[in-house]
């Protein structure tokens, strides 16, 4: 059964939504929005490589692509608007960065935002992160977010690319795994994960977005302008220019690393007490190179499986935001890419004692682990 519209039906649009209307303090606001809300493991990355290398060319055409604290994406935003979490890896570590608690990190990026805007003449902002969709999953982060970045959303149009659940859940669980889970990699409790439930993802924001101004695009290479999500990206958000070319991002993790990885988080955990654990080191720099070989693949029954928990929400999103799709489902229904039968081999002796050594030599070549770079960065896993 296709859900109403939250904007012909005020009921069901989200509580918080309709308890406090967006207001700017009496502030006439003029520039437009474009927001990239991701989602994960779509290419994002490379979206604002591209971005943050046009910075200049952007500008001259009245767009901003905020700095902030000088990284080449908007998790900043993610981070300032989500509730305090001691359990958030991201946001315990950027905190810690800034020497700041989380009204002051908040306070101190919306001034940087200020100054942004002010520096130029731009009508137009674009803000990018994929972790608006993991991160913001209540109305009161998305109203946070709006408050921060000084623009109503009504003068905002959103970008949201959708990836196959199984597919997501694959390359999400490599990312898990460089922060440190020891998560199994298809996780359903009682209630299936919000962060796959692209319908709820959606509904969240159309409370504040009305859903015509929500772009949906479907992450398939042969659906995309140019065949790549940058192009695509450039296209849909009408830049006006073609986008430079940048090196792929976010290399996955082999079956061999990601099983090491798995052995590995269960003795040196990315948090304890509260803090990040410098007692793992810079462990995805030290194996980047060893274990190469296929990505980690679930066996084939496991992944339809995973995905037919999703089918219903994945029709009311084609019904409301897709309807001229040239198909009966949102995504396609193939799963050849995955092994039939049992899961794939364990850990070998022979990679097992290659990752040893990989730790010897850094540890003998710069004086241990805990020199420099102790901890990979999870905003770059």
């Amino acid at each position: 059964m296709v859900r109403e519209n939250p904007r012909e039906n005020p009921s069901l649009v989200p509580p918080a939504a309709r308890a406090r209307p967006f207001a700017m303090e009496g502030k006439a606001f003029h520039m437009k929005l474009i927001l990239h809300i991701g989602t994960e493991k779509t290419g994002s990355t490379s979206i604002q490589q591209a971005l943050a290398a046009d910075r200049e060319a952007l500008a001259a055409r009245g767009i901003l692509y905020p700095r902030l604290f000088g990284r080449p994406n908007h998790t900043q935003l993610a981070i300032a608007a989500a509730d305090p979490n001691p359990n958030n890896v991201q946001q315990l570590v950027e905190l810690q960065r800034q020497g700041v608690d989380h009204p002051g990190y908040q306070a101190r990026l919306a001034e940087c935002l200020r100054e942004e805007k002010a520096s130029g003449r731009f009508d137009q902002m674009i803000v990018s992160s994929e972790h608006f969709h993991s991160r913001l999953t209540k109305p009161d982060a998305i109203q946070r977010l709006f408050h921060i970045l000084g623009i109503a959303p009504q003068d905002t149009r959103i970008v949201v690319y959708l990836r196959r659940q199984d597919r997501l859940a694959v390359s999400h669980y490599s990312t898990k795994l460089k922060l440190g889970s020891t998560d199994e990699i298809f996780q359903v409790g009682k209630e299936l994960p919000y962060y796959f439930c692209f319908d709820r993802l959606l509904a969240n924001w159309a409370g504040f977005v009305d859903p015509s101004r929500i772009s949906v695009r479907l992450f398939e290479m042969g659906r995309m302008t140019g065949g790549d999500v940058v192009s695509d990206f450039y296209d849909v958000a009408g830049l006006g220019l073609a986008p430079s070319r940048q090196p792929r991002a976010n290399r996955s993790l082999s079956q061999q690393q990601a099983l090491f990885l798995r052995r590995f988080n269960d003795i040196f955990p990315q948090v304890v007490d509260g803090r990040i654990n410098e007692e793992r080191g810079p462990v995805l720099k030290v194996i980047r190179n060893v274990g190469l070989g296929e990505s980690f693949r679930p066996p084939r029954e496991a992944a339809e499986a995973f995905y037919t928990l999703y089918r219903s929400g994945n029709a009311e999103v084609r019904a409301r935001y897709l309807q001229d799709l040239d198909r009966p489902t949102l995504f396609d229904e193939d799963f050849s890419e995955y092994p039939e039968g049992a899961a794939q081999a364990g850990l070998d002796e022979e990679t097992l004692f290659q990752f040893i050594a990989a730790f010897w030599r850094y540890a003998h070549g710069r004086g241990g682990a805990g020199g420099e770079d102790k901890t990979a960065a999870p905003h770059d896993a």
